[in-house]
């Protein structure tokens, strides 16, 4: 059979597809089954099942090694390309045995990322930029024996956009509202956001990654009160914020930079952190995680006045990811945006998915958009992913 033929064999009316990611936080693998139909802005998304696999301890330690470029090595990054795709297929491998799904047209598979600079820099004649997400596509539709897609982001790049955020394109496609102004934020590891204002069109979505989320404040609750993140925002609570500190950090040159922007770990790393802890020097660990959770709702808020409110009042801050559960960080934010209505996605009478799937189901979406042939990128005419077959 063609590559064409074996394309066209997949319905393109209605597909199921399989969306299964780790994210900045590598705190587990989200596995989730999406029916879809239509395609662009007509697409329809009902999400069938969700389940997160925890990462195994030793692993997650390896991957976060060679997400700083002081500790990587070739040797274990070759390794992880294949260690990733083989934990994946693994979870999707025992999600299918659960739920026993009667088709399952492809998967969709974000990988994890370990390295992401696409800002150009000069290499001999070329200007590069580059972004790196391990877990190889073959090896997971080897193991499970379905089309799998993965490498969403390098299209983008190779037009000389960012390649990231991507959730912009679910978030345009889901929550856009004929009379509201809504910012989609999402709060994981690294925070991103999408503001869509009352019946925007696709080239009217500003859409930017705004910097640490919860990955300082996750460092902080490890060194000091070894808890893997902190509850509730509870350890924050607790302390006071230095606004001294909060002034200095705030002067952080990413808060400032124009979008489109990304970023991740590979500005945020350990050493970042330990700059941090030596400029705090003498207060507290409460002051220091309530500083440091003060830093991600300030800069957040100072980047959506900057990047956003010149274009646009703000009815709705609407808030996933990991840190839409920590209460101190959501009453920070609801204190800068006070004639704002500050909720949690979950909490729209509108929300069609619930929050803790939203980026597996993006990578369904993604996926699709490339079966049906049609660009998910919000600026380029890029078809974003990688296509695996399975063995005939």
């Amino acid at each position: 059979m063609t590559l064409a033929q074996r394309l066209n064999a997949i319905p393109n009316h209605e597909r199921f597809g399989i969306g299964v990611l780790s994210g900045t936080s590598v705190d587990g693998v989200d596995v989730g089954l999406t029916r879809l139909s239509g395609s662009g802005e007509r697409t329809r998304v009902e999400l069938l099942a969700f389940q997160t696999f925890p990462i195994p301890k030793d692993l997650r330690a390896r991957i976060l090694r060679n997400c700083d470029k002081n500790a990587a090595t070739l040797p274990e990054l070759s390794q992880l390309n294949i260690l990733v795709a083989e934990l994946f297929a693994d979870c999707i491998l025992r999600f299918l045995k659960r739920y026993r799904p009667k088709r399952i047209d492809f998967i969709a598979s974000h990988g994890q990322t370990v390295w992401h600079n696409p800002k150009r820099e000069p290499i001999g004649k070329f200007r590069i930029g580059s972004t790196l997400q391990v877990g190889d596509g073959s090896v997971i539709a080897n193991r499970t024996g379905i089309l799998t897609i993965s490498n969403f982001r390098s299209a983008e790049l190779a037009f000389g956009k960012e390649g990231a955020p991507l959730a912009p394109f679910l978030d345009f496609i889901l929550f856009r509202h004929s009379q509201k102004n809504r910012v989609l934020l999402n709060i994981g590891g690294i925070s991103n956001l999408t503001a869509l204002k009352a019946n925007a069109k696709k080239e009217d979505v500003v859409y930017f990654d705004a910097g640490a989320g919860n990955v300082l404040i996750d460092k902080a609750a490890q060194r000091f009160f070894q808890k893997p993140f902190d509850r509730d925002g509870k350890l924050a609570a607790q302390g006071k914020v230095n606004q001294s500190l909060l002034r200095l950090w705030l002067k952080e040159p990413f808060y400032r930079q124009k979008p489109p922007k990304s970023t991740g770990r590979e500005l945020f790393t350990d050493a970042y952190f330990e700059k941090l802890l030596a400029d705090a020097s003498g207060i507290s660990p409460t002051d220091f995680i309530a500083t440091l959770s003060a830093l991600t709702a300030q800069s957040l808020a100072t980047q959506i006045e900057r990047f956003v409110l010149p274009n646009m009042t703000l009815d709705e801050l609407i808030v996933s990811g990991g840190g839409a559960n920590n209460k101190t960080l959501i009453e920070m934010l609801k204190t800068a945006f006070p004639k704002s209505r500050v909720l949690k996605q979950d909490g729209l009478t509108d929300n069609p998915i619930p929050a803790k799937a939203k980026e597996a189901v993006l990578f369904a979406v993604l996926g699709h958009e490339l079966l049906s042939g049609k660009s998910a990128s919000m600026q380029t005419p890029a078809l974003l992913g990688t296509l695996a077959f399975p063995p005939k």
